[in-house]
């Protein structure tokens, strides 16, 4: 397929930036609308593969394997083409994006794409700006190597300090921090915490007492897209597993080796996790488009961008009115999926000569797992917490991961964590730390865990 001759006659290009849970949806809603019609799909993405990412914590802890959440995406859209690369430049005006092909860390020059639709599904980056030191200092978990690599330094940090003589020098190395106390940032305290409480017997100089877990949050509670019981129901449990809670916090900067506190002393620590929500992509804020004070383009409810008939918008990109609650729709798996499947039927209505349809979705609920087959979760109106809750959210997550062969490769990984206890096996394959990260790439549709 052919995609760089813009003025030849041809078949429709649709061309899809981003391989994210927004993208992979759009393509794979679309080859089951089309009807024979003249159309080519395209997806440009930096990897071959999509990620759960309502799992990602579960990858920290070791409750699954990696590869389980992992869909190549020429298997979820057999009918796209998939060019591996990365976005280098947009322009709307001459219908062309610019992608950087190659194999992985040697680039080409940009390669054009012109297209007659362009989707725009590009993710969004971690939101660090607002706090000095914490791109370069700390793990974003964003991404799938980052959230690899924190397990990793997590094994190698009880390593260092089962050895380690120095008491203040041990201290550091066995508290742990995470800054952002909503949905994502629980679900990684939860899931980290249980990790280091429970392997601790497998070390013979670390006593449980001297694992210290910090979760520092600036609003009053925990999880704030959720009613407050349940917030309050998260804290408690949390607090009762021995993690610290720190609410009414800011963190003013972070050190490689310490997090700095307005008006209380600074937190020596050998772990960071950063979890305070994401930027749209900044090829997204650069572009002519309407946008809101968050830099998101602003798309109507049939996901369209305004004076732009061919451009379309979704997920962590775009703000979408819920008519339901006047509010945008949130940034979420849930939405994305909606919103792919709604973008794609306008786009071969729009190809067909046929009326629009606007986005009717109607937010199901929110699921957090807080660990330890415990969760918080709102369900059609209906406040769950505890196992129910996490049954509930086992179940759910489950059942939309593509493919059955991953749905069983997850049940089975579930199963044997409910039996043995975690793997503490290191896999240092030259994954990120954030020592050695350079500055925050864009990153996919980021489909929060929830």
């Amino acid at each position: 397929m052919e995609w760089q001759s813009p003025d030849e006659p041809r078949r429709t290009r649709v061309l899809i930036i981003g391989g994210g849970f927004a993208g992979v949806y759009t393509a794979f809603a679309l080859q089951k609308e089309l009807d024979n019609e003249p159309v080519d799909v395209a997806i440009v993405n930096r990897e071959n593969f999509f990620v759960f990412y309502p799992l990602m914590s579960d990858i920290i802890s070791g409750a699954i394997e990696t590869s389980s959440i992992l869909n190549p995406i020429r298997l979820v859209a057999p009918n796209a083409t998939l060019y591996v690369g990365e976005v280098s430049a947009i322009d709307i005006d001459e219908q062309r994006v610019d992608v950087r092909l190659g194999l992985y860390g040697s680039y080409h020059e940009p390669r054009p794409l012109y297209y007659d639709h362009l989707v725009i599904a590009l993710g969004g980056v971690p939101s660090t700006r607002f706090i000095p030191g914490m791109a370069e200092n700390a793990f974003d978990v964003q991404r799938l190597s980052n959230a690899f690599a924190l397990r990793n330094h997590l094994i190698d940090t009880l390593e260092q300090a089962d050895i380690e003589t120095n008491p203040v020098e041990k201290r550091r190395l066995l508290t742990f921090v995470v800054v952002g106390g909503g949905a994502n940032g629980v679900e990684v305290v939860g899931e980290m915490n249980d990790m280091l409480v429970e392997v601790t017997d497998r070390y013979k100089h670390i006593e449980r007492d001297d694992i210290r877990v910090v979760l520092i949050h600036a609003g009053p509670r925990l999880i704030p897209d959720l009613p407050q019981s349940l917030g309050d129901f998260a804290e408690h449990l949390l607090r009762d597993k021995g993690v610290e809670i720190m609410l009414n916090e800011r963190v003013s900067r972070i050190e490689p080796d310490r997090v700095f506190i307005e008006g209380k002393d600074p937190i020596d620590t050998s772990t960071i996790v950063g979890s305070v929500g994401v930027s749209p992509n900044p090829l997204v804020t650069a572009l002519p488009l309407e946008q809101n004070k968050k830099g998101q383009i602003k798309a109507n409810r049939t996901l369209n961008v305004p004076g732009r008939s061919n451009i379309w918008a979704l997920g962590d990109n775009a703000e979408v009115l819920d008519e339901h609650t006047g509010k945008p729709y949130p940034q979420t798996a849930q939405h994305a999926v909606r919103e792919a499947r709604t973008v794609a039927h306008n786009i071969v209505a729009t190809i067909r000569g046929e009326p629009l349809k606007p986005i009717t979705y109607k937010t199901k609920g929110q699921l957090v797992a807080l660990g330890h087959r415990s969760a918080v979760a709102l369900v059609m109106g209906v406040k769950l917490s505890g196992f129910p809750a996490w049954w509930v959210w086992r179940s759910y997550y489950l059942l939309q991961i593509p493919r059955w062969d991953k749905r069983l490769r997850v049940m089975f990984d579930w199963t044997l964590d409910l039996v043995f206890p975690p793997e503490l096996t290191q896999l240092k394959v030259g994954q990120p730390t954030p020592s050695m990260r350079p500055d925050p790439a864009p990153a996919p549709e980021k489909a929060e865990a929830r």
